[in-house]
């Protein structure tokens, strides 16, 4: 999920893993996204969090290599 730091990715994010998907949470600083990751293992989900920019194609494979 691109932008799962806050906002909508992030309510996405949280919303997908509830439901039982294992989410990739991206964002352009990966810590950003540490409360969200937090929240999906603790109520048991799967979840990894990177930090790229998608703007880049550097950025983009570095979240598919880490999934």
């Amino acid at each position: 999920m691109t932008g799962a730091a806050q906002g909508v990715g992030r309510a996405t994010a949280l919303r997908l893993a509830s439901e039982g998907a294992a989410v990739v949470l991206a964002d352009r600083t990966g810590s950003l996204c540490d409360a969200a990751l937090a929240e999906i293992r603790a109520a048991g989900g799967r979840a990894v969090a990177v930090g790229a920019d998608l703007e880049t194609w550097e950025g983009a494979e570095a979240v598919v290599r880490q999934a």
